[in-house]
């Protein structure tokens, strides 16, 4: 039996982004194509092909970007998290969606910063708090610039190249 919350998860956790994007929308495609390909492979513990996972792009307001599975796990992309009205936005964007998905996560790409960060975190509780969402499942994963100071998230493996003089004749 598949879970297709946690292995949704689990493999955005594993998604590194071809590159650093410029906008939402090429991260969105990034992450699409990506779990396209992740959820519908072979388990490797198993060797039998998976369950077949439908990952489409979700089209229209009112909707997240990113649809996973038949029991509805919406993915929300940001890109560039950096205050309150942000957070405000995307707070207000995850309530109108706890009726159109079972559960939701939130993909924090390009540069987040942390007060706005844990600003989200603090309405995110909020939500999850409320009796009619409280077995909805929301999770926050971070892909962001930030990560690299923190040694964690898709930029630890980032080592820039080693510059050194050309070795000269003497």
């Amino acid at each position: 039996m598949l879970n297709t919350f946690n292995d949704t998860v689990s493999a955005i956790n594993r998604w590194q982004p071809a590159q650093h994007y410029s906008d939402e929308p090429k991260y969105r495609d990034d992450l699409l194509e990506y779990l396209r390909k992740e959820m519908n492979s072979t388990a490797s513990y198993t060797y039998m092909p998976k369950e077949d996972i439908s990952v489409r792009m979700e089209d229209g307001r009112g909707l997240c970007d990113i649809l996973v599975g038949r029991s509805a796990v919406g993915i929300k992309m940001k890109k560039d998290l950096k205050g309150k009205s942000d957070v405000d936005r995307l707070t207000g964007q995850l309530v109108g969606y706890k009726s159109q998905y079972s559960d939701l996560i939130v993909v924090l790409v390009g540069k987040t910063d942390e007060e706005a960060f844990e600003y989200l975190k603090l309405q995110i509780s909020t939500i999850k708090d409320n009796r009619y969402t409280a077995h909805q499942r929301i999770k926050i994963i971070r892909k962001d610039k930030n990560q690299e100071q923190n040694g964690e998230g898709i930029w630890r493996e980032y080592k820039p190249p080693v510059s050194r003089p050309p070795k000269m004749k003497l």
